[in-house]
């Protein structure tokens, strides 16, 4: 089995872009997805000039991949409502997804799609919650899960960014193959539109 290391954030847009190429590997059994956790924004308030720059941003992530950013979502970003970014709390809720129900990337998923296509407040602990009970997390016990893994979204990005140094790896997203012992850098620009041709890299793998 060749592994191969997802380099993410859970706020990148062009993370959210990849989704389907994740999905993909994700679902080949021949490849286990290892996700690390990115920290690209801690939580904090965004301003007019962020605001901007994410929805140019967002206009190309979705010419170049085809994904969709609803209408809620750019209202919503081009309102007057408090707008919260923190990678850090979703990133804490996929990892326990990921330990507790093997559903990691389900998780990231979800999450994306509540942000960019529901256009809901991720970082609320709340809204979490009810993502991770639809994916089939115990209501009763989620909070305490959560609680329990308080630290380790911290640790996991600082091991994430370390790895990256190894690795000159400068963005999110990024994928590295891990076979025989060697690592090397696994391209996937090109193949935003492509699928057939990113099932068929993935295969000779």
């Amino acid at each position: 089995m060749v592994k191969i290391h997802y380099l993410y954030d859970p706020m990148c847009g062009w993370c959210f872009g990849a989704t389907p190429l994740v999905e993909m590997m994700y679902e080949m059994t021949s490849i286990q997805l290892v996700m690390h956790p990115g920290g690209m924004i801690k939580r904090r308030e965004i301003d007019s000039g962020f605001r901007k720059m994410a929805q140019s941003h967002d206009q190309k992530i979705a010419l170049s991949t085809g994904q969709v950013f609803s209408q809620a979502y750019h209202e919503r970003l081009s309102g007057n409502e408090s707008i919260i970014l923190d990678s850090y709390i979703t990133a804490q809720a996929i990892w326990v997804m990921e330990k507790h129900y093997d559903k990691g990337f389900l998780m990231l998923k979800s999450i994306q799609q509540a942000h960019y296509q529901s256009a809901l407040d991720t970082s609320n602990p709340n809204v979490l919650a009810e993502i991770a009970i639809r994916l089939g997390a115990d209501k009763h016990h989620w909070f305490d899960l959560m609680s329990a893994e308080g630290g380790h979204s911290s640790n996991a990005i600082q091991k994430s960014h370390m790895l990256m140094q190894q690795w000159s790896l400068q963005g999110f997203p990024s994928f590295i193959v891990e076979k025989e012992g060697k690592y090397t850098r696994l391209p996937h620009a090109q193949f935003y539109n492509n699928i057939t041709g990113w099932r068929a890299l993935l295969e000779s793998l």
